[in-house]
């Protein structure tokens, strides 16, 4: 009875141990850049070693050297959810012209379709208006490296730390 008790105990704290891990990979886009404040890349952390950073673009992988990183920017710029939004609005937009498109002499006399490509013009500015919006709610982080050790410790446990 001891023993079985003892197993127990055992398989109980193992089960702790291994739930305290970080996790083997990162999914959260970055935008890199140098001390002189150029974007030098961008893509999906693949992995991050003692002293670089791996990104995957596409179907391809950069590695980055840490001493070369001055600081990095998670998620992607406020002109991406601008373009994001704009072209949103554009399908929407062209979809507008081409229910229109056939009744170009009905009702109106010819106006209507002048109406809908005006329609189509101010819902690509709602839209990226819209994506404008989007970019107040997207809690960016910076994290400033500048070749500290100490600094790419910190991010690389921020970035392997488990999401709740």
């Amino acid at each position: 009875m001891k023993y079985l008790l003892f197993v127990i105990v055992l398989m109980l704290s193992l089960h702790n141990t291994a739930a305290q891990e970080l996790p083997k990979k990162s999914e959260i886009f970055v935008r890199v850049y140098n001390n002189v404040g150029e974007k030098i890349a961008k893509g999906k952390i693949l992995s991050i070693t003692e002293n670089s950073l791996i990104l995957k673009k596409g179907s391809s992988s950069v590695t980055i050297p840490s001493n070369e990183i001055s600081y990095l920017k998670t998620k992607r710029s406020n002109g991406h959810n601008v373009l994001l939004g704009a072209s949103g609005g554009s399908i929407l937009g062209l979809a507008i012209v081409a229910s229109e498109s056939g009744n170009s002499n009905a009702g109106f006399g010819g106006t209507a379709k002048g109406l809908a490509y005006a329609g189509a013009i101010v819902v690509v500015f709602i839209g990226s208006g819209v994506g404008y919006l989007t970019t107040l709610f997207k809690n960016s982080n910076q994290y400033i490296i500048n070749g500290d050790t100490a600094k790419w410790q910190g991010f690389k446990e921020e970035m392997y730390a488990p999401k709740y």
